[in-house]
């Protein structure tokens, strides 16, 4: 069908382009995604996937959850489930990035659940739990998840499953400030995101190299690492913000509070655009905190109480509703879990 070969050109060039020229990417992705009409579904799984994902690099989460959405009802309308698990992974990563966990939560449940889902999307299941547990402060419940997921991980797997497991076993330690063990999950990491050549996963990984370095007192090492991420994508607006945030940290930590506010202004100018409530929260955290010991009382006490607002507005008060729905979720399919891990 000519149909399906210039949708099939225009989404290896959406791929081949995704680093090398990030702006014309998206287009032959929007291209494939006008072309959809009257293909079957395995087809629109694979171009409703590079469309959401290019529009998410650009922050753009609005519009990737709305595809991912029409994406997700056509399946239901045609019975077909077992193409439903990458929909539902994208789905539950643009909830989480908005701060919507409990919807977040279903979704990656239903990735364990789900009796015709592979071993690889019940592995994105328990990261993506583990996510959850990570953003509420129970970082043991997150290890716990992310343990489980690497235990999960075999050789029929892709790299980038692999690369995904260790990237978030390596946060729940850096939380629990075991560095070393962050460090290492890291260095496991890292040859498998090389391997599939997701430069936003390497990005991450020397972003994660350089906040240990940071909390460790090494300062050159942090701002390698951090200058390292930066080479690695030429759009990806998560990793500017990221980015923003841990340069302000730096000149935080060395007195240059000038320098610290800007990119702390930066980053939440950036948390504000794309609605990512967690960076909102982070962002006044740390401009409380360059503006008290520059002195600047008033700035300080208006940055904390922005902080706080932030932190109703994320319902973090309702944590416990959203622990206690996400232990159900788990628990109703327990066996095949357990199964599962066994095997």
């Amino acid at each position: 069908m000519a149909q399906h070969a210039e949708i099939n050109r225009l989404i290896a060039e959406c791929d081949r382009l995704v680093y090398l020229d990030p702006n014309l990417s998206l287009k032959y992705a929007e291209e494939a995604y006008a072309l959809l009409a009257g293909c079957d579904i395995p087809m629109l799984v694979r171009v409703t996937l590079a469309y959401s994902r290019s529009l998410m690099a650009f922050g753009r989460i609005e519009e990737s959850l709305a595809c991912l959405l029409k994406a997700l009802t056509q399946t239901e309308v045609e019975n077909q489930r077992a193409v439903q698990e990458d929909l539902l992974q994208e789905l539950a990563v643009s909830y989480y990035s908005m701060g919507q966990y409990e919807e977040a939560a279903e979704y990656w449940a239903d990735c364990i659940n789900s009796a015709d889902f592979s071993a690889a999307a019940k592995l994105n299941g328990h990261i993506g739990i583990g996510m959850i547990y990570f953003a509420y402060g129970q970082i043991e419940q997150a290890l716990a998840q992310h343990k489980m997921a690497v235990s999960l991980l075999n050789h029929q797997m892709p790299a980038i499953s692999h690369a995904r497991a260790w990237i978030n076993l390596a946060s729940s330690y850096f939380q629990l400030k075991q560095w070393h063990e962050s460090q290492h999950a890291l260095l496991m990491a890292y040859p498998f995101a090389q391997g599939a050549d997701h430069q936003e996963f390497v990005a991450e990984i020397y972003l994660c190299m350089a906040q240990i370095a940071l909390e460790t007192n090494n300062l050159d090492v942090a701002r390698k690492k951090l200058a390292q991420a930066k080479r690695c994508c030429k759009v990806w607006v998560w990793g500017e913000m990221q980015q923003q945030l841990l340069h302000g940290r730096i000149f935080l930590a060395t007195g240059r509070l000038d320098e610290a506010i800007c990119y702390f202004k930066q980053g939440l100018k950036n948390a504000n655009e794309m609605g990512a409530s967690k960076y909102i929260l982070k962002a006044y955290h740390f401009l409380s905190m360059a503006y008290q010991r520059a002195g600047d009382k008033e700035n300080a006490e208006s940055a904390y109480g922005n902080y706080q607002a932030a932190c109703v507005r994320c319902e973090i008060s309702s944590q416990g509703d959203c622990l206690q729905k996400i232990g159900k979720l788990l628990t109703f399919k327990k066996d095949s879990v357990e199964m599962l891990h066994c095997a």
